[in-house]
């Protein structure tokens, strides 16, 4: 995994039935105080399945320096709080390159396809390891989804790119008024090499949500990275 495709993803770490939701649900992405980003997702969902589509783009300071798009697709099943990928699409435009990052499911494993993807050596998740995780954007969904109340701050989700295996929990609850806000972390578990490693493998991640109407609607998301202090904000 590149660099910079890294840094997206670790910027935007970032049930009962959920809703669908009529338009797109717009938010910007922030780090060290400066808007870098914006990021954009749809959700097609019933009882059985869920299809979410998302962009990713680079603006401001960030965009002057590198513009840098992500278009995103993960579809699959899903079963109360369970979300099992079928299919995950990463396409990336840095206006000079473009690859694209595809992962196929069976039996809860993900086979990684694409020119992103490196081999990771002896540092290498196993299929064992992986089983059960999300993508990217289906785990981007889970915490960003609308949700009851009382479903709240109860996730515990392994995630897989193709190269490197995390996790994010939510498991600390605070009410303050009508908000609620869900603590957690962010966990480095497999595919980073020692080195990696030094520079952190657990992030602290607070996400607050609103009422709106009968659910709880994903408000603001605040995350440590080894870049800095990252923010997701609903415009």
């Amino acid at each position: 995994m590149s660099h910079t495709r890294l840094c997206a993803v670790l910027l935007i770490v970032c049930m009962a039935p959920a809703l669908a939701q009529a338009e797109p649900a717009r938010f910007a992405l922030r780090a060290l105080g400066v808007k870098v980003g914006e990021m954009t997702l749809s959700a097609d969902l019933d009882a059985t399945r869920y299809a979410v589509s998302g962009r990713l783009a680079t603006t401001g300071l960030a965009g002057a320096i590198k513009r840098v798009e992500f278009l995103l697709l993960a579809e699959g099943r899903r079963k109360g709080a369970r979300f099992q990928p079928r299919r995950y699409v990463e396409d990336m435009d840095t206006g000079q390159r473009e690859s694209r990052v595809r992962l196929d499911y069976s039996n809860g494993v993900a086979r990684a396809s694409g020119p992103e993807i490196s081999d990771r050596g002896a540092h290498a998740v196993t299929d064992a390891q992986q089983r059960g995780s999300v993508d990217p954007l289906t785990a981007i969904f889970m915490v960003l989804r609308d949700q009851r109340p009382e479903d709240l701050c109860s996730l515990r989700q392994k995630i897989f790119d193709g190269e490197r295996l995390t996790e994010i929990t939510l498991s600390q609850r605070r009410d303050v008024g009508e908000k609620v806000q869900c603590s957690g972390a962010f966990t480095r578990i497999g595919g980073y090499a020692p080195g990696d490693l030094r520079q952190g493998s657990q992030f602290p991640v607070t996400v607050t949500y609103v009422p709106a109407g009968p659910v709880m609607r994903a408000l603001r998301v605040e995350a440590q990275t080894i870049y800095g202090a990252a923010t997701v904000v609903r415009k």
